[in-house]
């Protein structure tokens, strides 16, 4: 009798970038054509973050193709709101830090082909955050942030001579707070 195998039920951001960034050898399946030699090659890829955007865009893979299946993986993805740093994965070694900070989560529920569409983002000009469905639009807090459903990270990434998260506004500035605040200008 064979056992199934628990599934993970979740997973930590940095160990996919570090997954996303480990060399791979190709399947015997999936050889590589050397133009040299004429031949199908078996051979090994591996991506390198040589810099990185102001604003980083973090796709994650939800969906598993295999030649008989399609799913949908509901795995929790644990992403930090602020502080992530990617400078260990970058490889230009004068590169200034690169520390960034959630601005905003696109959401996926549903199956693959169908589905809906939520999002998160975070108030530039107030610094809080809201749900966005549809054509409603409700205040979040941070801890509903991080679900299963989170399909597309938005990051943006702090001053290099700024270290800390930048602080809220003050309350007298907040008079004037629009929904226009969005953007990352």
């Amino acid at each position: 009798m064979l056992q199934s195998q628990k599934k993970k039920t979740t997973v930590a951001l940095k160990d996919c970038i570090e997954l996303f960034t480990t060399m791979e050898t190709l399947g015997e399946h999936d050889p590589w054509y050397c133009p040299n030699c004429k031949k199908h090659q078996q051979a090994t890829k591996k991506f390198d973050l040589w810099s990185l955007p102001r604003i980083l865009v973090v796709h994650l893979k939800r969906f598993s193709y295999n030649r008989y299946w399609r799913d949908k993986l509901d795995t929790v993805v644990e992403f930090p709101i602020r502080d992530l740093s990617m400078s260990e994965f970058v490889c230009d070694p004068i590169a200034d830090p690169y520390v960034y900070d959630l601005i905003a989560v696109s959401n996926h529920y549903g199956a693959m082909g169908v589905g809906h569409y939520t999002a998160y983002a975070k108030n530039k000009v107030n610094g809080r955050w809201y749900y966005f469905d549809d054509s409603s639009v409700s205040m979040a807090s941070e801890d509903q942030i991080v679900t299963k459903a989170a399909y597309v990270l938005f990051y943006q990434r702090r001053d290099s001579k700024q270290h800390i998260a930048p602080s809220l506004p003050a309350e007298s500035e907040l008079a004037s707070e629009e929904c226009d605040g969005m953007d990352t200008n």
